[in-house]
């Protein structure tokens, strides 16, 4: 895991919050300005403090008394984020989301949740053809069906939640692929993997194919219900879990038989009655749980939903049509994420036996968002009057 970390001190303040996250962002991403009126650091401490009010540039720029133009920055950002520059950005996003890991994280197997995550978008029609086009068509979400797409990979272990790679999606691209970069990156981390957990976006007959392929692999995949007389759906009958077999078929890419789990569980209806649905698991290279189990250790996997939830709590917003600047916007809420949970174990461990522990509810996220908002507006200042115009009255 790369070593480099951030000045330390003795009490976590919101000034050496700040300073942390500046530290990171300034060694590991390319991203500068030389202006008389914008330089580097003005650059990211605008950038942290859109994404700590999950504001627009503008918004920020005109709210702080002595920050650059917006303008100024969008300059900047727009001349050295161009979407030829997306694999230097992910590769930057990759080292710094690392950086923050815990050294004991690679110690024992870790079990680690993949996903998707869609960002809406909402402007006109793209080429599919142009390799600079990055919006990915999808199900109705939001009131829009185009979205800019990332791939996470996501540890799981206790209160430790940590992203340790993302990969920003092309629409061109296969998931098979983005899925073993994805493992590629966790194996060079040394982090050994346990299982794998995968959500129903990536079942598709390429991707188990691909899967089935790798013997090393114990991977747990949720599978959508499909069909009205046979598909998924079909598997959903009886008064008990079991396992089966199922055939996945495709006019593109044939049959492809593989184990499922088909496990009925109750859940709550909003009135708060009890209802049971289906659920349906394809099993890679895992041949002993049962269907209690394997929804328990599947329900866990739900943490990186909370990593999202969390990444939209602190993601700059943009109406811009770049692509780079959108993926950047990304990588810094990722990124902030994973600096709260390290700043959890720098300065918030509990002593005594046992397993480690910190005290999480110290520092919850919109404490160290209120941090990042308070040390940049104590270097700007805000704007706290406004002044209305002088206009001259007319001649009578």
């Amino acid at each position: 895991m790369p070593s480099f970390i951030p000045p330390q001190a003795e009490k976590l303040t919101d000034r050496v919050t700040l300073e942390t996250v500046l530290a990171v962002l300034e060694h590991y991403f390319d991203l500068s300005a030389e202006g008389y009126v914008c330089q580097t650091r003005d650059l990211w401490n605008l950038l942290v403090e859109a994404a700590a009010r999950c504001a627009y540039i503008e918004t920020v720029c005109n709210d702080l008394a002595n920050a650059p133009d917006s303008n100024t920055v969008r300059g900047y950002l727009n001349e050295q984020l161009t979407p030829k520059i997306i694999g230097d950005l992910k590769r930057q996003c990759n080292r710094a989301l690392a950086s923050q890991l815990p050294s004991w994280l690679a110690d024992p197997p870790r079990e680690v949740a993949f996903d998707l995550h869609d960002a809406p978008y909402y402007g006109k029609d793209d080429d599919p053809d142009d390799p600079d086009c990055w919006v990915c068509r999808g199900e109705a979400r939001a009131g829009t069906t185009r979205f800019y797409r990332c791939a996470t990979a996501y540890v799981m272990h206790r209160d430790v939640r940590f992203t340790l790679a993302v990969e920003f999606v092309h629409p061109g691209d296969d998931l098979i692929k983005i899925l073993k970069r994805l493992l590629r990156r966790v194996k060079a981390l040394k982090i050994r993997l346990k299982r794998g957990y995968l959500d129903k976006g990536f079942c598709s007959i390429p991707v188990l194919r691909g899967l089935l392929a790798e013997p090393d692999l114990s991977l747990i995949m949720a599978a959508p219900l499909k069909g009205k007389t046979g598909g998924t759906r079909a598997l959903c009958h009886g008064r008990r879990s079991y396992r089966t077999e199922h055939t996945f078929r495709s006019d593109d890419y044939g049959e492809l038989t593989v184990p499922v789990m088909v496990v009925r569980t109750r859940s709550k209806r909003r009135d708060g009655t009890d209802k049971w649905t289906w659920l349906v698991y394809v099993l890679i290279h895992v041949p002993d749980l049962t269907a209690r189990q394997v929804r328990k250790a599947y329900r866990r996997r739900f943490g990186i939903e909370s990593s999202y939830r969390l990444l939209e709590q602190v993601r700059g917003r943009t109406t811009a049509h770049n692509a780079a600047l959108r993926f950047l916007w990304m990588g810094i809420a990722l990124l902030i994420g994973n600096i709260w949970i390290a700043l959890h174990w720098t300065f918030l461990r509990c002593r005594g036996s046992g397993p480690r522990r910190v005290a999480r509810q110290a520092f919850i996220l919109p404490c160290m968002l209120q941090f990042l908002r308070r040390a940049v507006e104590a270097i700007y200042g805000v704007i706290s009057i406004v002044d209305p115009p002088h206009v001259k009255p007319a001649n009578l």
